[in-house]
């Protein structure tokens, strides 16, 4: 089908350049409502992503137009060459100055990881059943689950010469959780993204989501709280470490959002936790690992920070090209160097640990984070209680001098990252 694809890429006028994605899957879903099995489904295809390039100039300026198509396995050559030709057409009204793609590079590519998640999910499905549904010894349950076995094979074609097939693993699994013991019932849902099935994983998740329902439904509305320490180890820790990348990456130094220069301190020298942000594109706990980027780059492992200086730039060919900087790729798999302190030595005083935010928000432009957290922990003089509908309103560049990591880390969808992030002195808006 590629060669068929390209060929017809080759014939159709005006194409400059191309990336063809292939992608196969092979999945099975299982539903459970309650402990029953509900349904069980297994599910393949085959598809293929097409980027089109259309160089032209207009009073004397190159510009390079770019389109997306999807082809199905199902497509005559008629119905591609004329999806091509629609797509060609698209590219002609996108003015991005010009910029090229990158070219294939020799040497070995980084390795990437894959599971029979398929397999394990039939040969593990009693032991999993067994961790999902055991007593955890909480006044909550666990109310139904979906479970996703997905294996992918991947392949990204270009026109400058790249050709490059990679396995992508995924075990994902969403829970609904519920508990009766408060005022209203509780009932919360979330989703969690696995590259294997990890039973000690999906204990300590199971866990966790259970103790936070039980939590909810005897938590009671915040009161207003200053000078106070926070403790932030839920999945907000990723979302808030994300602004880094986002802050080191060519477009937003383009755009000129971002504070970032290569070579110069982002924090201050004196920081309490000078970060360490390294991408990591073969991160082996990510769904998302890659050898190379939706444009063929070849993608290597390096130091976005160290010790709080910006090393190098997030970037894809285009602005990086339009910035003269040197084109590392466009990747989203990261790990943030740890703490020196067990997050159980910032509990030995009152503190404020938030463990849900209904939405929490981080604003990768200006650095302002927060949002309502609809459960934390609250200890104050000894005395523990949960605590519902308060909010924390803070800027990064206020805080990242004083910001604490935990020793301890977590896996999360895209990182490897400290446990929790620790901040002393705010103040949480409450009754």
């Amino acid at each position: 089908m590629i060669d068929k694809i390209r060929k017809i890429l080759e014939r159709v006028e005006n194409v400059s350049d191309w990336i063809i994605i292939k992608d196969i899957r092979k999945s099975t879903e299982i539903f459970l409502i309650k402990d029953k099995v509900d349904m069980n489904r297994a599910c393949n295809f085959e598809e293929y992503r097409v980027r089109v390039f259309v160089d032209f100039e207009e009073n004397g300026k190159k510009f390079k137009g770019d389109s997306n198509v999807m082809i199905g396995v199902s497509d005559t050559e008629n119905e591609i060459e004329e999806k091509i030709k629609e797509a060609v057409f698209a590219a002609g009204f996108v003015k991005n100055d010009w910029y090229d793609l990158p070219e294939k590079e020799e040497g070995d590519y980084v390795e990437i990881k894959s599971f029979e998640t398929n397999k394990d999910l039939k040969d593990k499905f009693e032991e999993l059943h067994t961790v999902i549904y055991k007593d955890y010894n909480y006044q909550a349950e666990v109310n139904s689950c979906e479970l996703f076995a997905i294996e992918d094979l991947n392949r990204v074609v270009t026109s400058k010469g790249v050709d490059v097939e990679y396995p992508k693993s995924e075990f994902s699994f969403e829970i609904v959780t519920d508990s009766n013991i408060g005022k209203e019932p509780v009932e919360i849902f979330n989703g969690y993204y696995l590259t294997n099935l990890d039973l000690v994983e999906i204990e300590k998740i199971v866990d966790k989501q259970l103790m936070e329902t039980e939590g909810r439904s005897k938590a009671v509305r915040n009161k207003k709280l200053e000078n106070m320490r926070v403790i932030i180890s839920n999945e907000a820790v990723e979302e808030f470490l994300h602004f880094y990348l986002q802050q080191a990456s060519d477009s937003s130094i383009y755009q000129k959002i971002s504070k970032a220069k290569i070579g110069e301190n982002f924090q201050k020298a004196d920081a309490k936790q000078k970060l360490t942000f390294k991408i990591n594109p073969a991160l082996a706990t990510s769904i998302d690992a890659r050898p190379v980027d939706g444009e063929g780059k070849k993608l290597s492992e390096y130091n976005l920070y160290k010790d709080g200086v910006v090393e190098h730039l997030v970037t894809s060919s285009k602005f990086s090209h339009y910035l003269g900087v040197e084109n590392k790729g466009m990747c989203t798999t990261f790990e943030v160097e740890a703490g020196d302190v067990p997050v159980s030595e910032y509990k030995k005083g009152n503190y404020l640990e938030v463990y849900a935010f209904s939405a929490f928000l981080m604003d990768g432009t200006t650095g302002d984070f927060g949002g309502e957290f609809r459960l934390a922990k609250l200890v104050e003089d000894g005395k523990e209680s949960y605590v519902t509908g308060g909010s924390i309103s803070e800027n990064i560049f206020k805080v990242q001098n004083t910001m604490m990591f935990s020793k301890e880390k977590a896996i999360r969808r895209n990182s490897v990252t400290p446990q929790a992030i620790i901040f002393d002195g705010l103040t949480i808006a409450g009754e």
